[in-house]
């Protein structure tokens, strides 16, 4: 079964907006140059350097149940950074057997509960979208409830929390910014002032 995900709900990036996917040039002296591009060829530039690193993206996921990753080309940019950041549109091919294998080996795994409450629970100045229980996590996603992108998405990020974030190594997003930068920026164009 294919399901339509982005970054917002499995971080696989960070968005522009105060990150390293900012294009910088620096002169000999080590100064900062001024850059000019189209803020619109630089999201579809990091998108399509998604595109060419879903192999390797699948096989850092952790997920056994994910068939396939598909970066659409699709993003999103908020008008304003102050709640949202930038997004990039996937596919996912799920195996809905070994889903649900995956779902039931987390049964009663502590961890897997904490990181669930940690992470989902309403509190003030948050409102979740996403089951903090085990019980609702796998209700919405076996009878694909109106949560169940969240949940899925939960999933998927618990599995492959160790490749999300650096610890010792680099992260899925570090190893696919490297990529783009040292590849020209993906080839998008840009004038230094």
């Amino acid at each position: 079964m294919k399901y339509t995900l982005n970054t917002n709900l499995i971080p696989l990036f960070s968005g522009t907006y105060g990150t390293e996917w900012k294009p910088t040039e620096t002169i000999d002296a080590g100064d900062e140059l001024e850059i000019e591009y189209d803020f619109k060829e630089l999201m579809k530039s990091i998108a399509q350097v998604y595109q060419k690193n879903e192999a390797y993206i699948l096989s850092e996921l952790n997920c056994s149940f994910i068939r396939s990753i598909h970066f659409t080309g699709g993003t999103y940019s908020p008008r304003e950074y102050n709640f949202k950041t930038d997004e990039l549109d996937f596919t996912v091919d799920i195996d809905e057997a070994k889903l649900r294998e995956a779902l039931e080996a987390l049964r009663e795994n502590k961890d897997f509960g904490a990181y669930l409450r940690e992470n989902f629970t309403t509190r003030d100045g948050f409102i979740s979208s996403t089951p903090d229980n085990y019980g609702e996590l796998h209700e919405a996603i076996t009878k694909h409830g109106r949560e169940h992108d969240q949940a899925l998405g939960a999933l998927i990020t618990y599995l492959a929390k160790g490749n999300l974030e650096p610890h010792g190594g680099c992260s899925i997003e570090e190893m696919i910014h490297e990529d783009w930068q040292g590849n020209g920026y993906g080839g998008l164009e840009y004038t230094t002032a």
